[in-house]
């Protein structure tokens, strides 16, 4: 009773204090802050855990799959105040319109309306939009308690949640049109931008077609959207009766995304985001990496949109960005529209939960606007050495490519014994896996199904030249630099160097076979679901790959070998020696 009496009339933390309520029972030994800190998360109905929790706990399965159908990842703290601050105008106190249109129970909106507050910011016009009827509830609580911190006095809590209620709705956000178009009509009659705002018992909003933000919030949005921030949803598009309109409303995406929705959503932010607008979303890696259709489409529609872009890279591991229960690699896409022109990268960031709040705050970025394969490949580069570098493969006279005899896939079993091949996994984290005799693997065990690029050379020497190559420090950069952190595509031994003469190509020949030597030595044998994989990883071979270094710095003059040495030393200790020996020194005491 006295919490309600409170929440109607109390109108401040200190009245909260005086109540005779005492949550300790309920919330253990958590105090105040670690509260307010996870009060997005405590109303989550699938209340968190660690993974193995999760997948022991039946109770949630079913909520489980639900949530992997519909791509529901819930954003942290720490990437939600960051993603805040980076589009966050020190120099501009007024009070601005911040739109999530997947705000779930609102850590994004909490974000904006803390930091707004810690900058000495009026509080900001706050707009979430869900799918999920539950999100406002919870959202309108959690924004209530942060705004309670943060204006202790005031407003009764019950004038604060209504405030925070009436600017949250429950609708399908792809649904919004944002043109008033003269034209086509819809299969119910209505022109495609015609808003619809169902009755209660209609469902949420855009179920029947198209639905307009303005229309719903006509007083919030009257100077328009100046913030757009959100973690949409990973997820395919359902099949739901409103999904012939989004070729229309999304026309770059909404075409060819239905794989992945969460290329609709920034193109939605593009389309509702001011002409001095900033926009920070959380996705797949796939839309700074991926080849495949809507992707490079979407990079196109970004860059030309004018602005300061930059698109912030992070691998799946040793932790991710959504934490390690959930292994994702990702990409936060910023830009700013009030900035001059620019394309801006980073490296695809690797990190583990001691480095995390470090590497948040200093990633290396770079300008890759004037690189000549953006907007379709972006290179997830963050120095000037990188830049250099890059520059320079793309200029180099003729890649590995040019003196394939062949080049196709296949399972290794399946490989004839040729001496003149190499074989390369699918797939990589730490090293390439490259083979100068495939066979050497099925006689070592392996029985794996996937398929091996297979690249076959017309001599011998030529193979083990490229196989030297592909095993290189500057290969495993390029392949970071150019991919997804996990694939091997085709698009690396286009790109890598290939020798212009004969003694060069003998030189890394000659390395390359001792070192294929040596690495033959030395498999790593793994077992999963029932297969077997054989790797031969190269990289304990410093020495050997000293020596190729110093032969591909004759392929391209941009090469600094120093600092490719100390990137790969990087990429395989994450965190730094002094700290994994500290943390040691602490486990054995």
């Amino acid at each position: 009773m006295a919490a309600h009496e409170w929440f109607w009339t109390g109108g401040s933390v200190t009245a909260l204090n005086e109540t005779e309520v005492d949550l300790r029972p309920a919330m253990g030994s958590l105090d105040s802050e670690a509260i307010h800190a996870l009060m997005p998360y405590l109303l989550d109905p699938m209340a968190a855990a660690t993974r193995r929790d999760a997948l022991r706990d039946a109770d949630v399965l079913p909520e489980r799959h639900r949530r992997k159908r519909r791509g529901v990842y819930y954003t942290p703290g720490d990437v939600a105040y960051f993603m805040v601050k980076e589009i966050l105008d020190l120099d501009d106190s007024s009070r601005q319109c911040w739109v999530d249109p997947a705000c779930g129970s609102g850590v994004f909106l909490r974000a904006a309306l803390l930091a707004s507050a810690e900058c000495g910011h009026s509080t900001p016009t706050l707009l979430g939009v869900d799918i999920d009827p539950f999100a406002a509830e919870a959202a309108s609580f959690v924004l209530t308690a942060a705004d309670l911190r943060v204006h202790p006095s005031g407003d009764p809590p019950w004038v604060r949640w209504h405030r925070f209620r009436k600017n949250l709705a429950t609708g399908d956000a792809l649904m919004i049109a944002t043109a008033r178009p003269e034209a086509p009509h819809s299969q119910e009659g209505l022109p495609v931008g015609t808003a619809r705002v169902p009755q209660p018992e209609a469902g949420p909003l855009g179920v029947h077609g198209p639905w307009r933000l303005d229309d719903v919030f006509p007083e919030a949005l009257a100077s328009g959207v100046e913030r757009i921030i959100a973690n949409p949803p990973y997820a395919p598009l359902s099949a739901s009766a409103p999904r012939h309109h989004v070729a229309t409303l999304r026309p770059v995406t909404g075409t060819k995304g239905a794989r992945d929705v969460s290329s609709m959503f920034v193109e939605l932010s593009l389309q509702l985001l001011s002409s001095s607008g900033r926009m920070a979303v959380v996705l797949p890696l796939a839309p700074v990496a991926s080849t495949q259709s809507p992707y490079p489409e979407l990079r196109e529609s970004l860059t030309a949109t004018g602005g300061r872009l930059q698109m912030l890279s992070f691998d799946r591991a040793p932790d991710a960005l959504f934490g390690d229960d959930i292994k994702t690699r990702n990409a936060i896409v910023l830009l700013d529209r009030s900035a001059p022109r620019d394309v801006v990268a980073t490296p695809l960031t690797r990190w583990t939960s001691h480095s995390r709040n470090a590497a948040l705050g200093s990633l290396m970025r770079v300008s890759v606007a004037d690189m000549p394969t953006v907007p379709s490949l972006i290179p997830k580069i963050g120095s000037d050495w990188e830049q250099r570098l890059f520059a320079d493969c793309i200029t180099s006279q003729g890649g590995l490519g040019k003196v394939l005899a062949a080049r196709f896939t296949a399972p290794l079993a399946e490989v004839a014994m040729e001496t003149a091949e190499l074989a390369i996994a699918p797939t990589a984290y730490n090293f390439l896996n490259v083979m100068r005799e495939p066979s050497r693997a099925v006689a070592d065990g392996h029985d794996s199904a996937n398929p091996f690029l297979i690249l076959r050379f017309t001599t011998d020497t030529e193979a083990a030249a490229a196989y030297a190559l592909m095993s290189s420090r500057l290969a495993m950069w390029l392949w970071h630099v150019t991919g997804d952190g996990f694939h091997v595509t085709q698009r690396l031994t286009s790109l890598l160097p290939w020798p212009n003469n004969a003694a060069s190509t003998a030189a890394l020949a000659e390395i390359g076979d001792r070192l294929w030597k040596a690495a033959s030595q030395q498999p790593v044998i793994s077992r999963n679901g029932g297969r077997t994989t054989v790797a031969y990883p190269t990289w304990p071979e410093a020495a050997l790959l000293d020596e190729i270094d110093i032969e591909c710095r004759g392929l391209l003059p941009a090469l600094d070998t120093g600092h490719l040495s100390r990137w790969h030393g990087a990429l395989m200790a994450v965190d730094r020696p002094r700290t994994r020996t500290s943390q040691n020194r602490e486990r054995a005491q």
